[in-house]
């Protein structure tokens, strides 16, 4: 590996398809940035956005334009955009691609500049051409993936993309506290109906809410409200991951949607609850419930207080996770060997 190999992050993050994407490929700089040059390439997003960029990659480029206003169960390969990497590209760069806009003739305009393509996928839906396709869902056929002879797949945990404070030694001494997280975007408002619900069944001592300034603004007003007559709810934004980790070795539990944050949730030793709002998150959800690696609630759109109910009465069955998940070794040898 050599600090001149110059590697292009692609992805994008509104308040309709979520900030998961950028923040994916903010853990992937963290793996990379000590052996790769970096260039993050994106549309506008917040300014605290922009800075963690530029703390783990050596250029953000801001690229013209604006996606399609759409959610995630939205998008269809019609919406593919238009190649936009041109100015960026000399030849013989990495490209990581992260997100539903990018399908085959994109792909296909990265591989005709000599570069080689690595797709971060959790959809399984586009046909590739990529060099390596990543999904860090447990769980998953590779054989879903249709892709060319020469294109190789990772899954599972084993490749999870995770910042590195996220590994290291697990708090055993968790108070009887909540870390909730259900993504930068909430536009189902389902943070404000799973902090009501857990209130009023007072199974916890502390909920530790993550908020965004993407949350719809009745939300948030509601949430500051309830929090201002709770010692017991607390909101947090804008953390860095350091901050995350230490907030999550505070809390047993974890009700967070399944995403990133449920691996980052399982990797801290909480037991996870899980649920899902949009087709992307479907092979992390299953995967996770199916080996008992976390409690299933279902849609997260029909949560209620008997939901929750249930599931807490299972959750002494979940499995936990008692030592330290691997480093991010193997996601570095992908990157090797291309």
């Amino acid at each position: 590996m050599s600090s001149n190999q110059r590697v292009v992050l692609r992805a994008d993050g509104n308040s309709l398809i979520g900030f998961g994407h950028i923040y994916r490929l903010l853990a992937l700089a963290d793996i990379l940035k000590n052996h790769y040059y970096l260039i993050f390439a994106c549309h506008a997003t917040s300014s605290f956005i922009e800075q963690e960029i530029k703390k783990s990659c050596n250029e953000l480029v801001i690229l013209n334009g604006e996606l399609p206003f759409k959610t995630p169960d939205e998008i269809s390969k019609a919406d593919e955009i238009d190649f936009d990497l041109g100015d960026i590209l000399t030849g013989n760069e990495i490209v990581v691609l992260d997100g539903y806009y990018f399908g085959l003739k994109y792909q296909q305009a990265i591989k005709q500049q000599n570069c080689k393509l690595v797709c971060i996928d959790d959809l399984a839906t586009n046909y590739f051409v990529a060099d390596a396709i990543i999904n860090h869902a447990p769980g998953i056929d590779k054989a879903v993936y249709k892709t060319e002879p020469q294109t190789k797949v990772y899954t599972g945990l084993d490749y999870a993309i995770l910042r590195e404070p996220f590994f290291g030694n697990i708090n055993a001494n968790k108070k009887n506290d909540a870390f909730i997280s259900l993504g930068g975007s909430d536009y189902f408002e389902i943070t404000l109906k799973l902090v009501l619900a857990l209130n009023s069944l007072n199974y916890l001592e502390t909920l530790h809410i993550m908020c965004s300034s993407s949350f719809p603004k009745k939300m948030m007003i509601e949430l500051e409200e309830i929090s201002s007559k709770n010692n017991n709810i607390k909101l947090y934004n804008n953390l860095s991951a350091t901050q995350i980790v230490n907030l999550m070795d505070e809390c047993k539990y974890a009700l967070v949607s399944a995403s990133t944050v449920l691996l980052e949730s399982y990797t801290r030793g909480l037991i996870c609850f899980t649920g899902y709002y949009t087709n992307n998150q479907m092979f992390i959800y299953n995967g996770f419930v199916k080996d008992n690696k976390a409690v299933g609630l279902g849609n997260f759109r029909n949560i209620n207080d008997d939901v929750i109910e249930k599931s807490f009465a299972t959750s002494n069955d979940a499995k936990i996770l008692k030592k330290p998940m691997n480093s991010n070794t193997n996601i570095q040898d992908v990157f090797s060997t291309l």
